[in-house]
């Protein structure tokens, strides 16, 4: 995977965030509110359009899991990072200090980024994937992005590779 494409994965991450200040500007009538918003959908899209891209170009090698544990819940504490101190904050908005934001958004999106953190990315799980942290037969462990939930360790898996370590599941 080039490095657009793992940035775009990264970035799209955000979104959830990007959205909550959209709501927030939309709630206390600002006129670019719908910016925001713009941005967020189309940061959606573009998740979408990579996982599509990636799945049917890069090259198809197949995994075994032995062993496999979830790794949804690091959504969840990804939106109580980055969303609580937005939620509890009177100004949620970078009005005035987009230096600021856009700081703050850069220094998320690098440290994401240098951790190949593709498990952070709750928009992939509101596409309904799934994360798993995998080991298997050849004592390797991956990250495993998948649609379909992993029921029982064994099953020989079609992958192909994002990073060294991460794997997304695609369709025979």
């Amino acid at each position: 995977m080039n490095r657009l494409a793992k940035f775009l994965l990264i970035a799209t991450s955000l979104s959830p965030l990007l959205g909550a200040v959209a709501v927030n500007k939309w709630a206390n009538g600002e006129a670019d509110w719908f910016w925001w918003l713009l941005v967020t959908v189309g940061l959606a899209f573009c998740c979408w359009g990579v996982l599509t891209s990636l799945s049917s170009s890069l090259s198809k090698n197949t995994v075994t899991p032995t062993e496999f544990e979830s790794q949804d819940k690091e959504v969840l504490a990804f939106l109580l990072t980055y969303l609580l101190p937005f939620i509890s904050s009177d100004k949620l908005s970078f009005t005035g200090e987009w230096f600021t934001g856009a700081y703050i958004i850069a220094i998320i999106l690098f440290s994401l980024m240098h951790a190949d953190a593709f498990h952070f990315n709750p928009v992939m799980s509101a596409f309904g994937y799934h994360f798993y942290s995998v080991k298997c037969a050849d004592g390797l462990s991956y990250l495993l992005i998948t649609k379909d939930p992993i029921r029982r360790p064994g099953q020989p898996l079609n992958t192909v590779s994002l990073a060294h370590n991460i794997k997304l599941q695609v369709k025979a």
